[in-house]
């Protein structure tokens, strides 16, 4: 069976925004340079699926374009077609394809049993392809068309792309497209400063040791959520040394892991309700295990983590709640949960990065694991398929990197990014097509 790859699911809001105007996109040209904004990057081997509700564009998908020769593409279609078709308001999409090669003439269309498979599926899903385009590598052009005279052989310059209309609006706007996240994330999270990176690595043992027999205990979960509402109140000031390990150290525990990043996505105060929800709060340790200059300094002021007493349908509530902020908004067939608090997890990745820039080995996986789920939870499968596979190359076998890599490949997508109430608001710029 051939599957959907990695691939991007953003809802891309049509809504007015006060502060912008939105950008008029009036040939194909312009839609092709609204692609790359969208995604992040220019594609490649890819296949670009936008839905639409009347004239607007609504969600975009991007996917890995199916192996050459590989078989059953109507699997593939009706996958891709079903992902698309959530979007309930959606009556009609768009298809840009991006290959390798470009289509030199008439007789031979690279992707043709592909483009096929595709108008049958999405036809199926009530959303019929309304326009659609294939971008070579020096030429686009479309795919319906074939009137030499207004679509000539092997179409028009890509250059026409990066000279457009929308392309030079959103220069203007300060917007750039960069390389592709399989690129970019390597030399994101590779060592920057060695010597501050010396000093986490120095320090991290003594933690590492006793945090994994201590961790789930109340008081010690408490100071060790504590401890990242402060780095987190206080960035972009670095953690020192001491604290950044402490922080690493902390997420070599799987269920605190689990903690932390509930934790991030919504408070330390829901995250703990839920750790004692789900059973695996432990009880209070005598002996803290806390950063150095934790007590006694500002490091611990305003960053107190306390359990609430609740009857026991809010016990279930919160253990429920933190399952479903786990698996990206739902649990099974539930009702997704209210959006997450995007602007901490933002702020989290930063913080992360820096973290994945300070260890090298075993130590970096769960951090780039947990970048790589907030990609995910934003509905960016290329960044977070390659967030999970780094993980896998730090500590081969690393479980919730392959659990979250097996459900992308299954084609599986965050169901906060599914919903355009609760999906990621994107770029610092909210640009609006119409």
């Amino acid at each position: 069976m051939v599957v959907p790859a990695p691939g991007l699911y953003q809802p891309w809001s049509m809504e007015k925004q006060e502060k912008h105007e939105k950008i008029r996109v009036s040939s194909g040209e312009d839609l092709l340079a609204f692609i790359p904004q969208i995604v992040g990057y220019w594609p490649e081997n890819s296949l670009v699926c936008i839905g639409m509700a009347g004239k607007a564009l609504r969600a975009t998908m991007r996917l890995d374009l199916p192996p050459a020769g590989a078989g059953d593409l109507e699997q593939f279609t009706a996958l891709a077609a079903g992902q698309l078709g959530s979007d309930e308001e959606a009556d009609g999409c768009l298809i840009a394809i991006f290959g390798d090669d470009d289509w030199a003439g008439p007789a031979r269309f690279p992707h043709e049993g592909l483009y096929n498979c595709l108008r049958e599926a999405f036809a199926a899903e009530g959303m019929p392809v309304r326009d659609s385009w294939y971008v070579g590598g020096e030429h686009w052009r479309s795919i319906e068309c074939t009137n030499p005279s207004c679509c000539p052989w092997p179409g028009q310059s890509n250059e026409e792309i990066t000279g457009s209309f929308v392309n030079a609006e959103f220069v203007y706007r300060g917007r750039r497209v960069e390389g592709n996240p399989r690129e970019r994330i390597p030399a994101m999270t590779a060592v920057q400063d060695p010597g501050f990176a010396h000093k986490v690595t120095e320090a991290l043992g003594p933690y590492l040791d006793r945090l994994a027999t201590c961790g789930l205990a109340e008081n010690q979960l408490s100071v060790t959520l504590g401890a990242w509402e402060r780095s987190m109140a206080h960035w972009p000031e670095r953690p020192d040394p001491a604290m950044g390990a402490y922080l690493v150290a902390s997420l070599g525990h799987t269920s605190v892991r689990d903690a932390v990043m509930v934790s991030l996505a919504a408070t330390a105060e829901v995250s703990l309700a839920g750790v004692r929800g789900v059973g695996y709060l432990l009880p209070d340790v005598q002996e803290l295990v806390v950063p150095t200059n934790w007590y006694g300094g500002n490091q611990s002021e305003g960053c107190g983590v306390a359990v609430v007493d609740e009857p026991d349908d809010g016990i279930c509530a919160a253990a429920a709640t933190f399952s479903a902020i786990l698996l990206g908004g739902t649990v099974d067939d539930g009702p997704c949960l209210l959006a997450p608090n995007w602007m901490r997890l933002d702020l989290a990745e930063q913080l992360l990065l820096l973290l994945a820039q300070s260890v090298q080995g075993p130590e970096k996986a769960p951090v780039l694991c947990i970048l790589g789920w907030i990609q995910w939870c934003r509905g960016r499968g290329t960044w977070a398929g390659t967030y999970f596979q780094a993980a896998q190359e730090c500590l081969p076998g690393y479980t919730l990197a392959c659990l979250l890599d097996q459900l992308l490949a299954a084609g599986y997508i965050a169901p906060w990014a599914k919903n355009r109430k609760s999906a990621w608001p994107g770029y610092c710029f909210q640009d609006e097509a119409a």
